[in-house]
C-alpha cells in the first residue's frame, strides 16, 4: 500500500484498503517476484504514458473509466490474436476452450457483447468477426462470463460477479 509517494504497509494474501491520497499494487502470478523492491518506508513513483500501437502518445486526460482486457480478437475489421505477444502466459488463454465473453464494436459504432460457452480466443475470434465487429476485445471468462439483459440472464455467471460492465440509456 502506498501512501503520499511512500511503501505503508505490505500484505500477502489478503484484501486491503486503498489509501485516500495513494494506491494498492497488485502483484500476482508470474509479476510476484516484483513485490521483493518494495519496502516499508521507501519512496515510490509511477507514471503511465499511453501509446498507440505505433508508439505514439496518446492524450487519456479526459478518460474517467476504463476496462482492461484482452487479448485482441478483431483489429480493423481482421482477426488478430496474438495472445502470446500481447503478454498473456496461461493455457486457458492461449490453448483451452472455456465459457468466454467478449466486447466490439461495429464501424458503424455500434456494441457488441457477447458470451459463448465453449470456445478458444481463436474461435470467439472468428464468432466477433462474423457478428461484425470491427474491433473486439476479448473479457473475462470462465465462471465470470455473464449477460444480462432486459432483466433476466442470457447466460448465468457460474459464480457471483464482484464486477460488471454496464450500459444503459
Amino acid at each position: 500500500m502506498v501512501e503520499n509517494g511512500v511503501v505503508k504497509d505490505i500484505k500477502e494474501n489478503q484484501d486491503v484498503n486503498i489509501p485516500a491520497n495513494g494506491y494498492v499494487i497488485n502483484l500476482t502470478g508470474s509479476e510476484e517476484y516484483l513485490a521483493r523492491v518494495f519496502e516499508v518506508g521507501k519512496t515510490v513513483e509511477y507514471r503511465i504514458v499511453y501509446t498507440d500501437a505505433d508508439g505514439n502518445k496518446v492524450d487519456w486526460s479526459d478518460v474517467v473509466e476504463a476496462v482492461g482486457a484482452g487479448p485482441t480478437l478483431v483489429r480493423n475489421g481482421e482477426i488478430n490474436v496474438d495472445p502470446a505477444g500481447e503478454g498473456f502466459t496461461e493455457a486457458k488463454i492461449l490453448s483451452l476452450s472455456f465459457a468466454r465473453s467478449a466486447i466490439g464494436v461495429t464501424h458503424q459504432g455500434d456494441i457488441l457483447l457477447v458470451t459463448v460457452p465453449n470456445a478458444t480466443v481463436y474461435q470467439l475470434a472468428q464468432i466477433m468477426k462474423q457478428l461484425g465487429a470491427y474491433n473486439a476485445m476479448n473479457l473475462d471468462g470462465g465462471a465470470s462470463s455473464g449477460l444480462y439483459f432486459k432483466g433476466k440472464y442470457l447466460t448465468t455467471p457460474g459464480r457471483n460477479l464482484s464486477n460488471a460492465l454496464i450500459f444503459y440509456k
